[in-house]
């Protein structure tokens, strides 16, 4: 059966698309290495790969010859400009939808029936994030007062901006200015003198893998440290390529993202062997893996390739093969109600969970130590 596997492997987004793809087509491999779809007469998974190539045109383009090609769902997007893009495309065709990060949660307010989300959209993880920032700030003795915020433009930035925008003042903090950048962007310098010149007690990047990286490499050179740079769906702040290849800009960034479960021997064993491969073990990697279990685990239900039956078996899902430390799968609306974010810090140069805390495997450092 041909399944669709939409990613953004050439543009902007290339590095991660190419991660989000890694990890789906692992996940085939191992589905049909283990006997395929036992429920369609071990029918095997055919993948048809597709380039978004990092636009929303791009990701409409490729679900419509997906279509044409007769797959039976889809699986992928990645950024949520393209998932708002493609589930809509995908709409049309009544094709099943499974998203793999989008986060805007207009993805799944829209009422698609074709569309599920597997990972937590925006408003869960603003207020986790919120959350925790709070916690983490009470334990050191509430040394954060002030924020700036600094993000890429498109639907996941701005939304998020917006987001912080309102409920950062709620906690607590003052919010002295929000920097928006478009993507790709080149230079960080004019946006890191507006920081140093303000000098917030904490940084919240909200940009993707380049961008990110070129902020914290900025702010490293020009000795800006704050209290703490605490990101949210930070693109780089929780990837080892990150932590590898810029350890120093990297020191002590705090993240509330996607992560994997660290206790969880079957998430272990999937890192090992990516890691093997010669790639970083990113979000985008086990988050895509995860989804293309979750839609075996339906088509194994669905019994078929019908797309309505299909949808239906996403529908009601109870998938429990989790990596990441999800509750029980439950889609309401088209959202995974058991997804949840994790917050992660970059300390020795490795990442560490610390927070929730059954799944932590440090404590936070927060403030910063001086350079």
């Amino acid at each position: 059966m041909k399944i669709g596997v939409l990613h953004p492997v050439s543009g902007a987004l290339s590095y991660s698309g190419q991660q989000g793809r890694l990890g789906a087509t692992m996940a085939i491999d191992d589905i049909n290495a283990a006997g395929g779809i036992k429920a369609l007469g071990g029918a095997k998974i055919d993948p048809m790969l597709g380039d978004a190539q990092s636009t929303p045109d791009g990701g409409n383009a490729e679900v419509e010859k997906m279509n044409a090609a007769g797959v039976c769902a889809v699986v992928g997007g990645y950024a949520s400009a393209i998932c708002l893009s493609a589930t809509q495309t995908a709409a049309r065709y009544d094709l099943p939808y499974v998203v793999d990060v989008g986060v805007v949660d207009s993805i799944v307010t829209r009422g698609l029936k074709n569309t599920f989300r597997f990972g937590p959209g925006f408003g869960v993880i603003a207020k986790t994030a919120l959350e925790n920032l709070v916690t983490i700030n009470d334990q050191a003795g509430k040394p954060a007062k002030t924020v700036m915020i600094v993000h890429e433009d498109s639907a996941f930035g701005a939304g998020l901006a917006k987001l912080l925008n309102a409920q950062l003042p709620d906690r607590g903090f003052q919010v002295l200015e929000t920097i928006p950048h478009p993507t790709p962007m080149r230079e960080f310098e004019s946006v890191v003198l507006k920081i140093k010149a303000q000098n917030p007690d904490i940084i919240i990047p909200a940009n993707y893998y380049n961008e990110y990286v070129l902020l914290a490499r900025t702010l490293q050179q020009q000795r800006v440290r704050p209290k703490g740079i605490y990101s949210v769906l930070g693109g780089a702040a929780s990837s080892y390529k990150f932590v590898k290849e810029f350890p120093e800009a990297a020191k002590y960034i705090m993240d509330c993202n996607h992560w994997f479960d660290p206790k969880n021997p079957k998430a272990l064993a999937l890192k090992k062997r990516v890691e093997d491969k010669g790639q970083f073990y990113t979000y985008e990697v086990y988050m895509n893996y995860s989804c293309m279990l979750l839609l075996a685990d339906a088509l194994e239900r669905a019994a078929s390739t019908d797309r309505a039956k299909i949808t239906d078996a996403l529908a009601t899902s109870t998938f429990s093969g989790h990596l990441m430390p999800y509750g029980p799968t439950k889609f309401v609306n088209g959202q995974n109600q058991g997804a949840a974010p994790v917050n992660t810090q970059v300390l020795d140069n490795d990442i560490q969970v610390i927070l929730p805390a059954q799944f932590a495997s440090a404590k936070p450092v927060f403030p910063m130590p001086p350079a």
